[in-house]
């Protein structure tokens, strides 16, 4: 199923301090920090998705549930860094995989399902229509006995 990450989904994957971070900057400073980086990430994923041509994307600003843990690895340390944090080894290791995930899914190496409702063009896949055909002048069956 595809869907769109949520803020609860994205306090899912940060600990304490992280959190209350995000929660007197989003208070704070007017500045949606948490859309900003939940929409450049899911559109660098859905970017990844879209490279295999055998992948279709689903409208809107949604991902498959098997790629979300993954982008939501990406999305944090994406806050972190907007937040001014350090973004520990062990969360910039997360966001490393999950770059390695995507890189998967775009080389066909990652199944992903497909989309239930109606899909967007992705655009990726190289479409070509044969406008003209020449008959062939070598077959098999006309040089058979050489």
């Amino acid at each position: 199923m595809w869907r769109t990450l949520t803020e609860a989904d994205v306090q899912g994957v940060l600990n304490a301090p992280e959190a209350s971070a995000y929660q007197l900057a989003a208070i704070g400073d007017g500045q949606d920090v948490l859309t900003d980086a939940i929409t450049t990430v899911v559109n660098q994923c859905r970017g990844y998705i879209a490279d295999h041509p055998g992948n279709e994307l689903a409208e809107g600003l949604t991902l498959p549930e098997r790629v979300h843990l993954s982008a939501l690895h990406i999305i944090r340390v994406e806050l972190l860094t907007r937040l001014d944090m350090e973004v520990s080894r062990d969360r910039m290791s997360a966001k490393q995989d999950a770059i390695r995930f995507f890189e998967r899914v775009a080389d066909g190496r990652v199944a992903i399902e497909a989309p239930d409702g109606a899909t967007e063009d992705s655009g990726s896949g190289s479409k070509m229509e044969t406008l003209n055909s020449r008959e062939r002048i070598s077959t098999r069956q006309k040089l058979s006995g050489l």
